[in-house]
């Protein structure tokens, strides 16, 4: 007891110590904390999408270049226009990143992006007043949730979200560049074309979003809808589907005694259908739900199936009724095929 009584003593002490060791350092005030206003902090968001390379519908991703402005005011970093001899302070390249660490920042970052950006270039001005604007043009991959149900007649709207990492609500406020919290202005650049796709619309947005910690985050959103060519696809997938279906109904004409050759003909046909089913999952993720492309697979393999078992049963009945046999054909063929093409018409035109 006696020994534990001085150890004791001897690490009260080194808390003790530690704790009166630490003292705010009044200096990073510039730095750590935002100025001080009667509300949040206002910071205008000037956005401008400058291209989109690549729609990935397998990643739910889209590959893009953007141009960010983002203008504050800090009453702090004012001085004197006529002392100074300008009006206004710029930092351009790697030196707007290292002197914004030296100021208090919004720390605004794009919340739905892939990995490390590419940033192409930035510059970083202070004007006389205080005012701060940070301008940025960067690429990047995004994520963006798509609902694939009606591809390739599908329409998607991609995201690009910006929220500071620091600062709540309460400590800053995001607003678009005309002061507002909603707009369209025109930052879309005109020559943008992206591949397979035809733009609808594009706009900005302003939100708050409520994590579940209780903590809201003011919160900036693009949006573009895109609705995607689906010639493509059609010629592509669609086509030869068909296709390959109105050979394996020829089936339906050939003479019952070659039972080998139509069975044969139906099995080439649902591995060519097989095959092509791959090539579409390739282009998609993997989704708990069907697309349009899934119900016409569905219904190909089903009527692929349909040949064969009609075949069985026609080699079956023809060896007692060679008529009977050929009325079984012929009907058959004009009810799988009307099926085939109201199906298929229900799935691209109804569903």
């Amino acid at each position: 007891m006696k020994r534990t009584l001085p150890a004791l003593a001897v690490w009260l002490c080194m808390i003790g110590a530690a704790a009166a060791a630490f003292q705010p350092d009044a200096s990073r005030r510039l730095v750590d904390l935002p100025p001080r206003t009667a509300g949040p902090v206002p910071v205008s968001i000037d956005f401008f999408l400058l291209d989109v390379d690549d729609i990935d519908g397998s990643n739910e991703t889209f590959a893009a270049a953007l141009y960010l402005s983002m203008k504050w005011t800090d009453p702090r970093l004012a001085f004197d226009p006529a002392e100074f001899g300008s009006d206004r302070v710029i930092y351009p390249g790697p030196a707007a990143a290292e002197q914004l660490g030296q100021i208090w920042s919004p720390a605004v970052d794009v919340e739905n992006l892939v990995g490390a950006p590419e940033t192409l270039d930035e510059c970083l001005t202070i004007m006389a007043d205080g005012t701060v604007e940070y301008e940025r043009r960067l690429s990047g991959v995004f994520s963006s949730e798509m609902e694939l149900s009606r591809y390739p007649f599908d329409r998607q709207v991609l995201q690009v979200r910006l929220e500071s990492f620091m600062w709540n609500s309460s400590d800053l406020q995001l607003v678009v560049n005309d002061g507002s919290s909603s707009g369209q202005p025109s930052n879309v650049s005109e020559s943008l074309n992206i591949r397979g796709w035809n733009m609808v619309s594009f706009g900005v947005e302003v939100n708050s979003h409520l994590y579940p910690t209780g903590d809201s985050y003011s919160r900036f959103v693009s949006h573009m809808v895109v609705d995607r060519d689906p010639w493509f696809c059609i010629w592509a997938v669609i086509l030869p589907l068909v296709l390959v279906t109105f050979f394996a109904l020829t089936c339906f004409f050939w003479d019952q005694e070659v039972l080998s050759e139509r069975i044969a003909l139906a099995l080439y046909a649902m591995l060519t259908v097989t095959a092509q089913s791959l090539v579409v999952a390739d282009e998609l993720p993997k989704i708990s739900y069907f697309t349009r492309v899934d119900y016409a697979f569905f219904l190909t393999y089903a009527v692929l199936l349909a040949v064969t078992v009609e075949s069985l049963i026609a080699k079956s009945v023809n060896e007692r009724d060679r008529l009977l046999a050929d009325r079984i054909d012929a009907n058959s063929a004009r009810v799988v095929a009307t099926i085939y093409v109201v199906g298929m018409a229900v799935i691209f035109f109804v569903l």
